[in-house]
């Protein structure tokens, strides 16, 4: 039925104007995860070293529910060999300096344990196969977090022992912070797995001049166990 227009009821107009507003909030929620190139590492008290050693752009991650991170990685990933067995990189060795990661509002490791917000260090480590790790995770390939302000020599690659001492600075507990690498996708998109997890892929520059080394991060998920 046809209404002339001053017979409308204002009472319409609101209804279609909260139906909008409604659709609206539903489509803003609704957002997918999602990458985007950005610039410099802006952290002021950034060691020299460290901004050498990282390239000038980097990736915002955000996952649509207000969580973001922002990487930037190595300029150059050295020429390594790692001979562990099951290394789903074996072209990074443990300790080595993978890159930069900031979290603006904080996030959870691996194991579910609290990283307060700030910037980190990341370093590989290959997890030992012990009867203390065995299952923890599909993959024995981790990147541990360090907080930025502890960690300015890109170009060693820490021990063992202290890697576990100084990423335990950024948990507050006996543990390191643990990032759990998987397969790697996509260069600059993210993908699930077949567990749940959300997984960041990058193309890093190896040692190789145009040889560049494509790594999956996990973002978002944590262990059964």
């Amino acid at each position: 039925m046809h209404l002339p227009t001053g017979s409308v009821p204002k009472t319409f107009f609101i209804l279609i104007a909260l139906f909008l507003a409604c659709d609206l909030a539903v489509s803003v929620s609704a957002a997918g995860p999602s990458v985007e190139r950005i610039g410099p590492l802006s952290v002021p008290s950034t060691a020299g070293e460290i901004r050498q050693a990282i390239e000038d752009k980097g990736y915002r991650v955000a996952l649509g529910d207000g969580w973001t991170a922002e990487f930037w990685f190595a300029r150059a990933l050295p020429a390594c060999t790692n001979t562990a067995p099951g290394a789903l990189y074996p072209e990074l060795g443990n300790g080595e300096f993978v890159g930069v990661v900031s979290f603006p509002k904080g996030t959870s490791d691996y194991r579910g344990q609290a990283i307060p917000p700030g910037a980190y260090t990341l370093r590989y480590q290959y997890l030992p196969q012990d009867a203390n790790h065995m299952g923890v995770s599909p993959n024995p390939d981790f990147l541990l977090a360090v907080p930025l302000a502890l960690d300015d020599n890109t170009a060693e690659n820490l021990p063992l022992k202290r890697l576990i001492g100084l990423s335990s600075k950024a948990t507050g507990t006996g543990h390191p912070a643990v990032i759990a690498m998987a397969a790697a996708g996509v260069p600059a998109n993210m993908s699930k797995d077949n567990q749940g997890m959300v997984i960041l892929t990058v193309e890093v520059p190896g040692a190789a001049p145009g040889k560049p080394e494509k790594l999956g991060i996990v973002v978002k998920g944590q262990a059964t166990q």
